[in-house]
């Protein structure tokens, strides 16, 4: 049985009447499901267009390990719609950090045939199996590209969610919306040889820092 994706409630997304022409489509956007489907869909068209970067990136932390790194562009809607609206990625950490991980992790998997599709364009020194492995595994995500520089652009307070309001969120309660509209896709670490997978453990806490914060 297919699992139920909640919205977050209208009163508790409180949104800056400051966010305009936005307000709408953040609280009245598609659904979580339909969302997702959208982005999908954006990333496919984006590596028809051969707009989506992958590369096979070193750690600086853990030498002989690698992940994936992947950059695809979003229109700003949806780009607007995934990470500020009530439906969107940082909604689902607010409901719950397990809702946040799942739809994580429905994301990565709707996202895998654009990799394949780049891959296939602009092929790395590795196997694709690696790069798909580094994709699926725990602890891989999406995020903002160049999250500091867009979070720190964007004003402050003008996304309210009681939660992060209590616990002062700073850079989780603004609403980015940048130039480049480009996610990030960062895969997890694995050795090459092994296949063994290296976690940051300063990263094991990311899905309870979007709950509390909407930040990490």
């Amino acid at each position: 049985m297919a699992r139920l994706i909640r919205m977050v409630e209208p009163e508790e997304w409180c949104l800056s009447s400051a966010l305009d022409e936005r307000r709408e489509r953040l609280m009245g956007g598609p659904n979580s499901v339909a969302l997702l489907e959208h982005v999908v869909a954006e990333a496919d068209a984006a590596a028809c267009k051969d707009s989506i970067r992958i590369e096979w990136e070193a750690s600086y932390d853990s030498p002989g390990y690698f992940h994936l790194i992947a950059q695809i562009p979003l229109s700003p809607i949806v780009f607007d719609q995934l990470f500020n609206g009530r439906s969107g990625y940082r909604a689902q950490y607010y409901l719950s950090p397990e809702e946040g991980v799942l739809y994580n992790r429905d994301i990565l998997r709707g996202l895998r045939p654009a990799i394949r599709a780049a891959y296939a364009r602009h092929p790395r020194c590795v196997a694709l199996e690696l790069i798909e492995q580094s994709t699926a595994a725990p602890h891989s995500k999406i995020w903002v590209h160049k999250d500091k520089l867009a979070f720190n652009a964007a004003a402050q307070d003008t996304l309210n969610p009681p939660r992060w309001v209590k616990n002062n969120a700073a850079l989780g309660r603004r609403a980015p919306l940048p130039d480049h509209c480009m996610i990030d896709v960062n895969g997890a670490l694995i050795h090459p040889e092994t296949g063994k997978l290296f976690v940051n453990e300063a990263k094991l806490d990311r899905a309870c820092d979007l709950f509390r914060c909407g930040f990490t």
